[in-house]
């Protein structure tokens, strides 16, 4: 089952000190002091590795041990995500599964921790998602993109990366690690294809663990089910939202209500302006604003392409003169072309598009 309309967290980093953990003795190379040695037996460096993560699995635990300035001591870095739970993936990680995290983690036989000591390390680089479904025929996840590029705040252009290929499909504002301290500014997000994700670039996890549950699925679309994500960097970071969220148990504590959808909405407004449905009155006069709304609402009210009601509306207006009806048709068309190419307008002003584009509205996937 996929869990749609909700922020569930994705992924996290645990940071918890060194000494409340125990290291597997067994495990050939982490935390142990390498040493390379020539043909000639000599040897040519020492060192201890200190990470930790096993490429070939399907599903895998990073480990890192640095030095921690807020422990003043050395401290074991978790990375893990929502693909330990495997099936049960689209869940996303929560107080109900996380004893399934902890055993697969104490599983791996790289290190042991109790679910004591877990709970309250602390967190960073927090990813949450929430998956949804395109209802409307009209619209789909490509035309979600061309929506968000339109969107795009001028000068949010040069941290916008959106890609259409048949393999990966999407949109993102900024980079993960370039936020910093820009919390409010350059919190990370993205919008992609998330059936094509899982098939093209996790095809192992998905044919293992996935593929044989989602067969049937309505929602599992690739044109239609939509993955938003965003990173919240730390407990500085939930504060800006009015969070005091330091460690996995606070985090596992948050109410997930309208309050904390918060967390998409904020950089979606500092990346997008609001959906205006005549952009191309911009630049126009009063009269000639006057005049497009005539023909977008008379377009709305016949629920036709707004070019369709060109002639009726110009009779409309001078049913005595041909001279003039046939001066405001052309002043009509140039209007519709003025500021858009005349496709993007039509689109723009059906009622099919419109209803796409209160549905992704009213789902708060643009501002």
């Amino acid at each position: 089952m996929i869990r749609l309309g909700k922020p569930k967290i994705d992924s996290l980093r645990l940071i918890v000190p060194l000494s409340d953990v125990t290291l597997n003795n067994k495990n050939p190379d982490f935390y142990r002091e390498l040493t390379t040695i020539n043909s000639d037996g000599e040897i040519v460096d020492e060192f201890v590795k200190t990470t930790s993560f096993n490429p070939s699995a399907l599903v895998s635990t990073s480990y890192a041990i640095r030095h921690d300035i807020f422990l003043k001591a050395d401290a074991l870095y978790i990375g893990f995500s929502s693909k330990m739970l495997k099936e049960k993936y689209f869940d996303g990680i929560s107080s109900s599964n996380i004893d399934t995290i902890i055993n697969f983690i104490n599983g791996e036989g790289v290190v042991s921790i109790s679910k004591e000591i877990f709970m309250f390390g602390r967190v960073v680089d927090v990813d949450f998602c929430a998956d949804y479904f395109i209802e409307q025929s009209v619209g789909n996840i490509s035309s979600l993109i061309q929506v968000c590029i339109d969107l795009t705040i001028p000068q949010k252009r040069v941290n916008m990366y959106p890609y259409q290929k048949a393999d990966n499909k999407g949109i993102q504002w900024g980079r993960r690690e370039d936020v910093g301290r820009s919390y409010k500014r350059k919190q990370f997000l993205k919008y992609y294809a998330k059936a094509v994700e899982l098939k093209n670039h996790s095809t192992a996890f998905y044919d293992a663990y996935l593929k044989d549950g989602l067969k049937g699925n309505i929602h599992f679309d690739d044109e239609r089910l939509l993955r938003v994500e965003t990173t919240i960097k730390n407990s500085d970071h939930f504060k800006t939202y009015g969070y005091n969220i330091k460690t996995l148990e606070a985090l596992l504590s948050i109410k997930n209500d309208n309050k904390f959808i918060q967390i998409f909405m904020r950089p979606m407004s500092q990346y997008m302006t609001g959906y205006r449905e005549i952009k191309h009155q911009e630049g126009l006069t009063v009269q000639q604003k006057i005049k497009t709304l005539l023909l977008f609402e008379r377009a709305k009210n016949m629920n036709a392409q707004i070019e369709d009601v060109v002639s009726g509306l110009s009779y409309e207006l001078y049913p005595d003169s041909k001279h003039s009806r046939s001066r405001q048709k052309k002043e009509f068309h140039e209007l519709i072309s003025r500021e858009e190419n005349i496709a993007k307008v039509h689109l723009h002003n059906t009622i099919d598009y419109r209803k796409f584009i209160s549905e992704i509205s009213t789902k708060k996937l643009i501002p």
